[in-house]
């Protein structure tokens, strides 16, 4: 049994409650009821088979623990905040307020991700620029981190361990997150 301590409620997606860790700073905690831990369970076995293969992707957060509690899965994982010198946001939060230039960064580091998922056979589902988190330094994109969605969610997941269909994978997910990201462009553009 875990005794960890929640802290402030971050977000939610459709199976889990995130929480800053009250014992780690560092760490956020993903919450999911034992009766709906899909999610969890799929990105946990991803990452557990990411590290057999010696792949650490740039744009993942460390994955830490997984706790249970009597009715629930806690997922721990590296928790990205502002501090003194970064400041934190989704991509659809950046886009607004971002610069000419920094949206130019922004792009590199994008296409960078999209190489290093193709190069390396990494999968994640349900790309949005809501579970894309920029990361700011002095006013310039430093990285960005997909919090969410790795792993292919097919109950036999091919595209996992086969490159040409997860390159078919990446791909298709990575034209959903374009049309997301042009739209936010354009909706920035419609404000200016």
């Amino acid at each position: 049994m875990s005794d960890l301590r929640l802290g402030k409620f971050l977000g939610r997606g459709a199976e889990r409650f995130c929480y800053e860790n009250l014992d780690n700073p560092d760490t956020c905690l993903k919450v999911s009821k034992k009766n709906s831990w899909k999610q969890t369970r799929r990105e946990l076995t991803y990452v557990r088979y990411l590290k057999k293969r010696g792949i650490t992707p740039s744009f993942m957060p460390k994955f830490y623990d997984l706790h249970e509690t009597e009715d629930s899965y806690i997922l721990e994982q590296e928790y990205f905040h502002d501090t003194a010198t970064t400041k934190v946001m989704t991509i659809r939060e950046y886009v607004p307020v971002a610069t000419d230039d920094g949206l130019k960064v922004l792009d590199r580091l994008l296409d960078d991700i999209k190489a290093e998922m193709i190069r390396f056979n990494i999968i994640v589902c349900d790309l949005r620029t809501t579970n894309c988190m920029v990361l700011i330094e002095s006013n310039t994109p430093k990285r960005v981190v997909i919090f969410d969605g790795y792993g292919s969610p097919e109950f036999i997941p091919l595209p996992n361990w086969c490159p040409f269909l997860g390159k078919r994978k990446i791909k298709r997910q990575w034209q959903k997150l374009m049309q997301r990201y042009q739209l936010d462009k354009e909706n920035r553009n419609s404000k200016q």
